[in-house]
Parts: structure tokens; C-alpha cells; sequence
């Protein structure tokens, strides 16, 4: 009797599920196909490139420790911004809902997004090798070619996450630049501008020169005005003073100091088109636009070497190993499933004949 009783439970809880799970296996369980890929980030620094230990984090806090680096992409990977992507470039749902998917394997076409995310997690796997670090990609899919594609887009959208970290970064470090400097050149031109009106409405091109010229002018009319002295006195003594040549040199003198005074008021005289005015009017206004203009150049030399520095941190996504394609389902691996649940059978096959043995001997 309790060999017969062994029997059934042997039939009931071993050899049934077995046969359950081994035609499961082997005649409706789908074929999953994967693909590989190992990434690695590394950054340009004095024109040579560094492996992956450098750290993305830089990108993101300007330094950090070299081990946070994977975490950062790998946090991006399994992200629900990369799983939207993917959704909307690949049709992930369709996939995975496909009908033609074995019911254990499938997702349910209700799942929310959490749900979803949840389910993927299963299907993308994203690891750090600390030995190598590099970051591991593991894709799998209903489909070969599926598989490929997929993992190529999770690369090129890890791709375009890098690229705008190295944008942040670079803004972050040279927009306050760009503004000091736009600030600058604005001032620079307005002080220029201002200096080229003074200088048109004063018809001048610069005070020296200008100085220069009345200067010589001086000149000229004093040694012309002591050449008609020297002829008035020479005359004077020839002829009466009411004679015409003496009334002309006369008035030729008056003409002269008339004229003379009038370069010297020009050049140092008190009235606001003095000369002395104009220049200390025009070396204020030289004197500031020198000033404005050294403040441009320190401030484009600042946003250069901010330029430089960010160049020298940026960040590159390099993939070591490109996006393999199965050339085999090896996925569910039937033997190891079978093999395994053939095991847990027979552990509670023999737990529960135990149990049922105890209860006989105390009944």
C-alpha cells in the first residue's frame, strides 16, 4: 500500500511536472537570441587619449573617483528615458507582446511602464568589469537581427548622452566667458565710436598732429611777422609815415598779430575748441578705449583657455566590441532548465514522502 502510495506521489509530483516542464522546454518555450557589446569611456587630455578610468563624473562635477564613472551610464542604460527610446525607435512592446511568444515568456500588451521597465530589466543587462572597466552590455530578443539593432540603438543613445554631457560641461564653462566678453566688446565699440565723433566733429585725426600743425603755423606767421617789422623800421627811416607802403606793412603787422594770437588762443586759449581742451578731451577718451580693449583681449584669452580646458576634458563613448549578432538561440538553455527542475522535483518529492511517512507512524 505504501509503496503504491510512493508511486502516486512519485507520478504526482515528480514525473508529471518533469514531463510538464521538459515538453514546456522543448516545444513551445521560444528561442531567445542575444547580442553583446562592451563600451568604455575615455577623454582627451594634452592631446592623448585615456582609458576608461578617467572619469565621466568629470563631465558632470569637473573630477570625481574614476570607479563612480560606469555608474553614471549604467544608471542612464536601465534608465526609463533610455526605455522610452528604445520603445519609440524599436517598437519594444510589439516585440516582447508579439503572440507568437511563448505565454511565460510574454508581456502582457497591459503592462504600465513601471511594469514594463521592470519586465526589460530582464532582457537588458547592463554590468561594470572592474578588472577591464569596461561597461558589458547583454541583449536578448525573440529574433536575431532584432537583437543587433537593438543594441546598436542602445549605443547610439548612449552616444548622444555623452555628447551632451560634454556639451553641458562646456557651456557651464564657457558662457560667464562668452558674456564678459560680449559685455566688453560692446563697451570697446561704443568707446570707439564715441572717440571717431569727437574726432569728426572736431576735424581732427589726433591732437598731437593737430598741435603739431598750429604749432608750425606759430612758426611761420612769427618769422613773417618779423620780417614786416624789419621792413616797417628799414621804411621808416625812407620814407614819410603817412605813405602807402608804410600803411600797408602796418596793416600787414596787424594782420599778422591778429592771426598769431589766434593760433596761440587755439592752442592753449580757454574756450572749449582750445587745443589744450580738445587734447586732454581726447586723451581721456584714447585712455579708455585702450583700457576697454586690453579688458576685451584678457577676456577673449579667458574664454580661450576656458575653450582649452574643456576640450581637455571631454569625454568620447568608445566601443570596444562591437554589436555581435547570434548565430544560435542559446537561450532558455533547455538542458540546464530540465536538469534543474528535474533536481528541485525530486528534493520535494522525497520532503513530502518524509512528511507523509512521519504522519503514518504517528497515526
Amino acid at each position: 500500500m505504501r509503496s503504491r502510495a510512493n508511486a502516486v506521489l512519485f507520478l504526482l509530483l515528480f514525473v508529471l511536472p518533469l514531463l510538464a516542464v521538459t515538453v514546456y522546454q522543448l516545444r513551445i518555450a521560444t528561442n531567445r537570441y542575444h547580442s553583446d557589446s562592451s563600451i568604455t569611456i575615455s577623454k582627451q587630455d594634452g592631446g592623448s587619449t585615456t582609458s576608461a578610468a578617467s572619469s565621466l563624473l568629470g563631465l558632470v562635477g569637473g573630477g570625481g573617483s574614476g570607479g563612480n564613472d560606469p555608474l553614471v551610464l549604467l544608471q542612464f542604460i536601465q534608465s526609463v528615458d533610455m526605455l522610452q527610446f528604445l520603445d519609440a525607435k524599436m517598437n519594444l512592446r510589439a516585440h516582447y507582446s508579439d503572440p507568437k511568444v511563448d505565454w511565460f515568456s510574454r508581456m502582457p500588451a497591459s503592462y504600465s511602464l513601471e511594469q514594463f521597465h521592470d519586465y526589460m530589466a530582464h532582457y537588458i543587462t547592463a554590468t561594470y568589469d572592474l578588472d577591464s572597466g569596461m561597461v558589458l552590455l547583454h541583449v536578448e530578443s525573440f529574433n536575431r537581427e532584432y537583437s543587433q539593432a537593438l543594441m546598436n540603438a542602445i549605443l547610439e543613445r548612449s552616444q548622444t548622452f555623452v555628447d551632451r554631457l560634454n556639451d553641458k560641461i562646456n557651456t557651464e564653462q564657457t558662457s560667464f566667458f562668452e558674456q564678459q566678453l560680449a559685455a566688453s566688446e560692446k563697451r570697446m565699440r561704443d568707446a570707439r565710436d564715441t572717440l571717431l565723433a569727437f574726432q569728426r566733429d572736431n576735424r581732427l585725426l589726433t591732437t598731437q598732429s593737430e598741435a603739431t600743425l598750429v604749432t608750425t603755423n606759430i612758426g611761420e606767421i612769427e618769422k613773417s611777422l618779423i620780417g614786416k617789422q624789419s621792413q616797417l623800421e628799414a621804411r621808416s627811416t625812407e620814407v614819410n609815415e603817412s605813405s602807402p607802403i608804410i600803411q600797408t606793412l602796418k596793416s600787414d603787422i596787424a594782420s599778422l598779430k591778429t592771426q598769431l594770437d589766434s593760433e596761440k588762443r587755439r592752442l592753449a586759449g580757454s574756450s572749449d575748441t582750445a587745443l589744450s581742451e580738445l587734447d586732454a578731451k581726447f586723451r581721456e577718451m584714447q585712455f579708455n578705449l585702450d583700457f576697454l580693449m586690453s579688458v576685451y583681449k584678457s577676456n577673449l584669452t579667458q574664454l580661450e583657455t576656458a575653450r582649452m580646458s574643456a576640450a581637455e576634458r571631454r569625454k568620447f563613448l568608445i566601443v570596444v566590441t562591437q554589436p555581435s549578432i547570434a548565430d544560435s538561440s542559446i537561450y532558455p538553455d533547455h538542458v540546464y532548465v530540465i536538469g534543474t527542475a528535474a533536481m528541485i522535483l525530486i528534493m520535494v518529492f522525497f520532503i513530502i514522502s518524509l512528511l507523509v511517512a512521519i504522519i503514518r507512524e504517528h497515526t
